[in-house]
């Protein structure tokens, strides 16, 4: 499983330095691209290397609040099922209580933005992930 670091910053919170929902989707994205950093799939030097991809499906169930200065870990693993890529996330806060979790579901898509088959190293990299649990 691939675990993401992230320190809550002030812009991230609301006037109660409470953060604020639309920030998650935004946690889980930058765990997603480390993640695929991490095997190969991305080169931050090349930006369109991440957008091969188009968001089919999200879905964000928030358990407990995570505040201003909070060190954020969100646990990644990632499947592929036909030509969909899935993950799923799950963000610990304060003392490693688990305060939200995430499913987002991915497609490829070509420049002509058909849909495309997912590419050989795609499905090596989730067939090596362990596939633990279905958090949502």
């Amino acid at each position: 499983m691939f675990i993401h670091r992230h320190k809550v910053q002030f812009y991230e919170t609301d006037l109660m330095g409470i953060v604020h929902h639309s920030n998650y989707l935004r946690f889980y994205e930058e765990a997603r691209v480390a993640w695929a950093h991490q095997k190969g799939l991305i080169d931050y030097q090349k930006p369109g290397s991440a957008s091969h991809f188009a968001v089919y499906e999200t879905q964000v169930k928030h358990i407990k609040p995570t505040f201003f200065g909070d060190e954020l870990e969100i646990e990644v693993q990632a499947r592929s099922e036909g030509n969909r890529l899935i993950f799923q996330y799950r963000l610990r806060g304060r003392n490693g209580e688990v305060c939200s979790v995430c499913k987002t579901v991915h497609v490829p898509l070509g420049l002509d933005l058909k849909l495309l088959r997912l590419s050989a190293e795609i499905k090596t990299a989730t067939e090596s992930e362990q596939w633990t649990e279905t958090w949502l």
